[in-house]
């Protein structure tokens, strides 16, 4: 080794410059180490090192000098020196000292062992000093440290309590759900915790619950909630449950909770708990108020509906239900004789008269508004049953009402209507008790049993509403498709999709007819999507085969405020991969302004999506100019019924002109329908309408026969 200048013999002692000239074998493996090391003499003087002590610092730096001059940037050098020469002294090792090194700006860690050398009569011959960087280490274990100071910070001063529970000892999850919960229930103790959970469990130290069984928490005490823990994959969320505290409060609670798995086993669970009893009381009293009338304190119309609805799903073959609808009879005369104070008073005795009267008898009673109240019977035997308890609530509603020493007494007409002898569903239950209702009050016959022969419509609407849910099931529905042409380019750019009921025994039925049956009933939206699928279905394939059309349909009011439709509508085009913007939806006046602001928001959101709209049978209702300005819609249709008279009427070219221009004016298309006559089509391109359809153009078409019809009439589209 005597290339080296770190093995320059002359200043080494003789047996230590020989041990390390003779030994080139020592010096390479020594060199192959990634750790820094150092032999000093008895003095402390460095005498040689290894590759890494090279590097470390130059020859220049390292023979030759002490310890102490190498160690400048150490905490305490002189320190590090004596204990260099408490070993030479001793004998004896020190080792994994952890020393700090400041060099420059950067602070670095050493893990450095101090290892006596000695002769062959085991003098101390000097020292290897083998040092290690652990900066790494060192940063880590801080970072380490500051996230678990954090941890505990962050627990401590959760306004949650936060618990940990090991499983003493762990638990197979191999074994049955059965067995896993009664050993949860057994082996789990609390291992950890917080100051709130010691408040939440009425002690003064969370200390006092360490080690304590699964049960002293109360958060996860509950079997039932244990077993959701296991069958939910070790975890819990939001689980309220109820505790009293020592005060005999009872207190709401929530918990949430995550099961730690490792190599199989189940080790411990964490879990958060809260105090949620002020936050329950108020959504309890949220939903009381929303489903319960402010002036009687009787179940609403909402509320009635979902019990109603509950009970259709729940009905057995054999079991019958009843609806009574109430209305009082001449109360416009109290409130108009004593002030409408008095009249409210009659409806807060009514309730309770009600209620009482049901007696053991299943049933609730609600306040629909007004003066109408209804009684729904979940249970009855037949028909008498109901009629008889009519007459009942009649008989109590007679009594008389004292108003402040006013007394006063007042007569009531009760519709009656069955299931299943009358309807299926909630909705066309409350319809003909209604129907009832009026027949009753009309009649002067207090109480009133539905009779088909009550419906203002005929008897083949009324056996429509039968046959429509069946006809939606069995596809007996179609449609048929009617071409938009734009008088621009004299071609086709559209197709509105036209619905068609070929009844099996009663025939062709016609729109007119059965749409305003579905629209009364719970089939309009089921209708209406069957009418969407099949019209985006239909515009996707007629793309596929090169023709860039776009389909219009048309959307009710009942569906237009159904927070269903947005989302059907959306998982439809995706699900066809339709551009939104190949599809229209046309919407009337009417179902507009029935409730705008609602209407509002729905056609944002449908318009969102890319989807077209437009306002059908424009100018047969009333519209509010302020309002059609904030409508995301890009079309009015004209109505028909001034198109087909405009060439003999002035009145009705008048408003056809008219509202091209209005809807120009505020940036939207005009679509005039029931274009019959060429004289029409033409008047209506001098006027500057955009789009038109029609007989004259074409009739509604079957799907199969529009492409052909296309190619060979003078309307092709490309």
């Amino acid at each position: 080794m005597s290339d080296s200048p770190l093995h320059a013999s002359e200043a080494a002692p003789e047996h230590v410059s020989l041990r390390f000239e003779e030994n080139r074998e020592l010096q390479r493996m020594l060199d192959a180490m990634r750790s820094i090391i150092l032999y000093l003499d008895v003095w402390g003087v460095v005498r040689h090192g290894n590759l890494r002590a090279r590097q470390w610092r130059g020859v220049d730096d390292l023979l030759g000098k002490s310890f102490f001059e190498l160690a400048l940037g150490w905490d305490d050098p002189s320190e590090r020196h004596r204990e260099i020469m408490q070993v030479v002294r001793t004998g004896k090792p020190l080792l994994s000292s952890m020393e700090r090194v400041k060099e420059g700006a950067v602070e670095r860690w050493f893990s450095v062992d101090k290892i006596p050398t000695v002769d062959n009569e085991h003098r101390v011959t000097g020292v290897l000093l083998v040092m290690n960087d652990i900066t790494e280490n060192m940063l880590k274990e801080r970072e380490l440290q500051k996230s678990e100071d954090r941890y505990r910070a962050f627990i401590a001063n959760s306004a949650d309590a936060i618990w940990c529970y090991d499983l003493r000892p762990p638990i197979d999850i191999q074994l049955t759900n059965e067995v896993q919960i009664d050993l949860i229930l057994q082996r789990a103790v609390l291992a950890e915790g917080n100051d709130k959970l010691a408040k939440i469990v009425g002690v003064d130290d969370v200390k006092d619950l360490l080690g304590l069984p699964l049960h002293r928490n109360g958060s996860l005490s509950n079997k039932a909630t244990i077993t959701q823990f296991v069958r939910n994959a070790y975890r819990l969320d939001d689980q309220e449950f109820t505790r009293v505290n020592k005060s005999g409060e009872r207190l709401t609670m929530q918990s949430s909770a995550i099961g730690i798995v490792e190599n199989g086993y189940l080790m411990r669970a964490w879990g958060t708990t809260r105090d949620v009893t002020e936050k329950r009381k108020y959504l309890d009293k949220m939903e009381y108020l929303a489903n319960h009338d402010p002036l009687t304190s009787l179940p609403n119309r909402s509320l009635l509906f979902r019990k109603m609805h509950k009970a259709f799903e729940l009905r057995g073959p054999h079991s019958r239900m009843a609806l009574l609808l109430l209305d009082l009879d001449r109360f416009k005369e109290i409130n108009d004789t004593l002030g409408h104070l008095a009249g409210d008073k009659v409806l807060k005795q009514l309730g309770p008269r009600l209620e009482a009267e049901l007696g053991d008898t299943l049933g609730l009673v609600a306040r629909l508004g007004g003066d109408e109240f209804a009684i729904f019977l979940p249970k009855i035997r037949n028909r008498q049953h109901a009629i008889v308890l009519a007459h009942r609530f009649l008989d109590s509603i007679a009594q008389v009402f004292d108003i402040e020493g006013f007394q006063t007494e007042i007569s009531a007409s009760i519709g009656v209507a069955l299931a299943p002898d009358h309807a299926s569903d909630a909705t066309t239950l409350m319809r003909y008790a209604d129907v009832a209702m009026y027949h009753a009050k009309h009649r002067l016959k207090g109480v009133s049993l539905y009779d088909p022969v009550f419906d203002s419509h005929t008897p083949k609407r009324l056996a429509l509403i039968g046959a429509l849910g069946r006809a939606i099931r069995e596809d007996q529905l179609c449609l048929q498709y009617q071409p938009k042409v734009c008088l621009e380019t004299h071609k086709v750019f559209g197709f509105e999709a036209l619905i068609r009921w070929n009844h099996p025994t009663m025939g062709f039925i016609p729109p007119s007819e059965f749409v305003p049956i579905a629209e009364m009933s719970s089939f309009i939206y089921a209708m209406s999507s069957w009418v969407l699928e099949q019209t985006i279905r239909q515009c996707t394939e007629w793309r596929a085969k090169g023709y860039d059309t776009i389909c219009a349909m048309n959307l009710s009011a009942r569906n237009l405020i159904d927070d269903r439709i947005v989302g059907d509508l959306s998982r439809l085009l995706k699900q066809y991969k339709l551009p939104g913007n190949r599809l229209e939806l046309e919407l009337t006046e009417s179902t507009l302004m029935s409730d705008p602001e609602r209407a509002l928001v729905a056609l944002r959101k449908i318009n969102a999506l890319g989807v077209n709209l437009s306002i059908d049978d424009f100018g047969t209702g009333y519209s509010s100019l302020a309002y059609l300005k904030r409508l995301p819609v890009g079309t009015l249709k004209i109505d028909g019924s001034f198109i087909q008279g405009m060439l003999e009427d002035d009145q009705d070219e008048i408003i056809v002109s008219s509202t091209i221009q209005l809807a120009h004016n505020l940036g939207l298309k005009i679509v005039a329908e029931c274009v019959e006559k060429e004289e029409v089509y033409k008047r209506l391109v001098d006027l500057g309408c955009d789009n038109v359809q029609g007989y004259y153009v074409s009739r509604p078409l079957d799907p199969e026969h529009v492409i052909e019809w296309a190619e060979t009439s003078q309307w092709l589209s490309h």
